[in-house]
């Protein structure tokens, strides 16, 4: 049940103590009930069909027309108190509360406003029962209850939030929507109201008829009866899931940003350390003297130097890839000329950590590409698998054509991947073990780089591995294109 039939709303309406006056778009009054008639003097033939400002004094129509603006923009406006005219003339101090009106589709229509003589306020139980009956197009769910946590009122948003029609949930516990590891708040919660304590905006779970856990925030307020004793409390739940997850990934951002912050600073340190000791070892007169210790010298200088580049034209590419400005520069290439080139360029090291490396690859395999960004995408693969793979291990490359795709395959022997952060290895300054990035060193930027330079050129790459300790598998698979 979303809601009570029209005609039994009407009679609701038509019995209210307050003054229930709705108007369109253009505050043309379409609705006036006898409460209205008896605040405010004005038959409903009289009132219909009038501007709203009708009632409203000269000097509060400037407020009326910013609240009303506010209101149609999506503000939340609560009650507030104000002036409104009689027809003999005289002014009367009333409390205002504002809703809007929607169509069955829901499109706004127009604002509904009860008012009420200051003077005769009645007791709050009445006042959040009305309210709920007003507000049944409202976002938020609006949910009242007994003091004993049964179930009284229901309005289409709970349903919609929490699954549970009207005629499912009135008369049943509370509790059906509470996790039992939150059991112990409703007895806070009822506590406090018999308190008469407000709570207010307490973020918590509440859990949806279908099982799953909604994040929601909680205002609840307690319902008096005419005498003022405190006989229930009226709930206002509004979902925030998705402002909570904003916020985690906020702070997900910011403390990668952090991680990263320090690594850059970790990685660019060793080796600005190295240049500085080593630029001023060189001028030393012995070490100027002796050409096997300068030319030693000067190498230390040069490679360290590289590494500095390296690290300087990373961070800059990634920052003109976020930017969308990194470019590429297109024509005719040999992709095993560019495979080559990086292997050539990863010898060294291969030699060094003694590696056996294993090359299958076409004799020709043209296309479409820039290749001084292929040759970045290949050699940081190729680098990766060189340094993350033990002393003795193996590296394979192969480079072949399927189903017309240009395919790369880098496969290594080497720590791998834990299976959980096989999706998330190709993002920025992402790194599985900040103590792994101490020891093999990097940024964490260059699988991001690869991943955004192949998707330039209208390819994709993937990671593959068995899981910690069985290496990995890294395919680049290029589009075929006419050259």
């Amino acid at each position: 049940m979303t809601g009570p039939p029209v005609d039994s709303a009407a009679r609701t309406v038509a019995a209210a103590d307050d003054a229930i006056v709705s108007d369109d778009l253009s505050a043309t009054i379409t609705s006036w009930n006898p409460a209205a008639e008896r605040l405010f003097g004005y038959t409903p033939a009289e009132a219909v069909g009038q501007h709203v400002f009708l009632i409203v004094p000269d000097e509060c129509r400037e407020k009326e027309r910013e609240l009303r603006a506010a209101l149609l923009e999506g503000a939340d406006l609560d009650t507030y108190d104000t002036t409104r005219r009689r027809k003999d003339g005289t002014r009367l101090d009333v409390s205002i509360t504002v809703s809007l009106l929607r169509d069955a589709a829901g499109r706004v229509v127009g604002i509904r406003s009860v008012a009420r003589d200051v003077c005769v306020r009645k007791g709050n139980e009445r006042d959040a029962m009305r309210l709920a009956a007003i507000v049944e197009s409202s976002d938020d769910a609006i949910v009242s209850k007994n003091l004993d946590g049964i179930i009284l009122t229901w309005n289409p948003s709970a349903e919609r939030l929490f699954g549970y029609t009207a005629e499912e949930a009135i008369g049943r516990p509370v509790t059906m929507i509470i996790p039992e590891d939150r059991l112990h708040e409703e007895v806070e919660v009822l506590r406090r109201i018999r308190a008469g304590i407000l709570v207010n905006h307490f973020e918590t779970v509440r859990r949806h008829k279908d099982g799953h856990d909604l994040d929601i925030s909680l205002t609840v307020s307690p319902i008096r009866d005419e005498t003022g004793t405190i006989v229930g409390a009226s709930k206002i739940a509004r979902d925030i899931s998705e402002q909570k997850r904003l916020r985690r990934m906020a702070d997900e951002a910011s403390r990668m940003k952090d991680e990263f912050l320090a690594v850059l600073s970790h990685e660019l340190r060793t080796p600005l350390n190295t240049v500085l000791g080593y630029s001023r070892l060189v001028r030393h007169p012995q070490i100027a003297a002796d050409e096997r210790k300068r030319n030693h010298s000067l190498a230390v200088l040069e490679r360290n130097a590289n590494i500095l580049a390296k690290l300087v034209d990373e961070v800059l590419d990634t920052a003109r890839s976020m930017a969308g400005k990194l470019k590429l520069a297109v024509r005719r290439i040999d992709l095993i000329t560019i495979v080559r080139e990086a292997l050539e360029a990863v010898a060294p090291a291969v030699e060094a950590r003694t590696l056996t490396l294993r090359v299958d690859m076409q004799p020709r395999l043209e296309t479409l590409g820039d290749p001084d960004r292929l040759l970045q995408v290949v050699l940081n693969l190729l680098s990766n698998a060189v340094k993350f793979t033990p002393i003795g291990g193996t590296v394979s490359v192969r480079v072949f054509e399927e189903c017309g795709d240009s395919v790369i395959e880098v496969r290594d022997t080497g720590i791998g991947i834990a299976p959980d952060h096989l999706t998330r290895v190709f993002q920025r300054f992402w790194q599985a073990d900040a103590t792994v990035s101490r020891e093999y060193g990097g940024l964490g930027l260059g699988l991001a780089l690869v991943r955004h330079l192949v998707e330039l050129h209208g390819g994709s790459v993937s990671a593959a591995s068995d899981g910690a300790g069985h290496g990995a598998t890294f395919t680049v698979r290029l589009p075929s294109r006419t050259v």
